[in-house]
């Protein structure tokens, strides 16, 4: 199975990948319709609508949102937009905003930006290293008579529909270049055409807002099903290449899973990874840490999550249906 990959390393003549960084962006001159399938969303809200609160979502998305596309590609660009920007846990009276970071790893970072408006926010998420952003992505969340009425034509941005959110992503390629000569490879989304592979991957490889992990190792959604269905999924299909890159993933956890199941591949299959991918895996393996969620528990709900050891029982909670 030819491996097809939205992955930022320079080609390698011997490397049998495809790169195009392409990301599927919607056309913002869609109509109104589609905004409605995007954010189907029954929110009460004042009537009549308060128009000074809609002011504050206009302006945040003409004066912050877009603007970032075009200056984004650098930590610095991003601040003389939102200044305060890179500030893990601070709170920005003037923005409105609540900023996190993370340590990915590998000289890895990501930094999310939630800005709040009138009926609704918006985030603005950055995977870089050093100053150079490797990818960013600004999510839209708002009422749905808010975006029809008001939004729809100050959006400036190329968006898709996910989650019931407007979503607008960009991949810097010239960043990602950089950060191959000085640090190796990185994944951060899939380009395969097969659609059922393309979602496990980027499972694995989305560590921004509306993916799986909300910090190195804590599964948003719970470790259950879908995290193991994807895992059985390469397994099954023995796709070291998918484990191989997931490797590579900004994700610590996901780092950690793929290295699981191809030193599980390894013993059951006979499956030989070549010294780079060995590297890797011992380096990941080095600095296993427990996974935090809490679906696999049956008191799910009762805590804020869960401990589990996946390294020492990775058996065990694969066959966990």
């Amino acid at each position: 199975m030819k491996l097809v990959f939205n992955c930022i390393i320079l080609i390698w003549i011997t490397v049998p990948y495809v790169l195009s960084g392409q990301i599927e962006n919607a056309d913002s001159t869609k109509p109104s319709s589609l905004i409605i399938y995007c954010n189907d969303r029954d929110d009460t809200i004042e009537k009549p609508i308060h128009l000074d609160w809609v002011k504050m979502d206009v302006e945040l998305i003409i004066n912050i949102l877009n603007k970032l596309p075009a200056n984004g590609s650098t930590l610095n660009e991003i601040k003389k937009i939102i200044p305060d920007f890179v500030v893990p846990g601070h709170y920005s009276s003037q923005f409105n905003c609540l900023n996190s970071t993370q340590d990915l790893g590998y000289g890895l970072r990501s930094t999310l930006c939630t800005i709040h408006g009138g009926y609704g926010y918006c985030r603005v998420d950055a995977v870089y290293f050093g100053d150079n952003v490797l990818k960013l992505r600004l999510t839209i969340s708002n009422n749905r008579e808010i975006l029809e009425k008001y939004l729809m034509e100050v959006i400036q941005l190329p968006f898709y529909c996910s989650n019931e959110h407007i979503i607008y992503e960009k991949t810097y390629q010239e960043n990602i270049k950089k950060y191959f000569i000085d640090s190796g490879k990185v994944f951060v989304g899939s380009d395969d055409t097969n659609y059922r592979r393309k979602q496990a991957i980027d499972y694995f490889t989305d560590v921004m807002t509306g993916g799986t992990f909300t910090e190195p190792y804590y599964i948003m959604f719970g470790l259950g099903n879908e995290t193991f269905n994807h895992l059985r999924y390469f397994i099954v299909n023995k796709d070291y290449d998918a484990l191989e890159t997931i490797l590579f993933s900004p994700s610590p956890t996901s780092r950690l899973f793929a290295a699981i199941t191809l030193l599980y591949m390894k013993d059951k299959f006979g499956y030989q990874p070549a010294d780079k991918t060995n590297e890797r895996i011992r380096e990941t393996m080095a600095n296993a840490q427990l996974i935090r969620s809490g679906i696999l528990s049956c008191w799910v709900n009762k805590f804020k999550f869960d401990y589990f050891d996946v390294v020492n029982n990775f058996e065990k909670y694969l066959q966990t249906e």
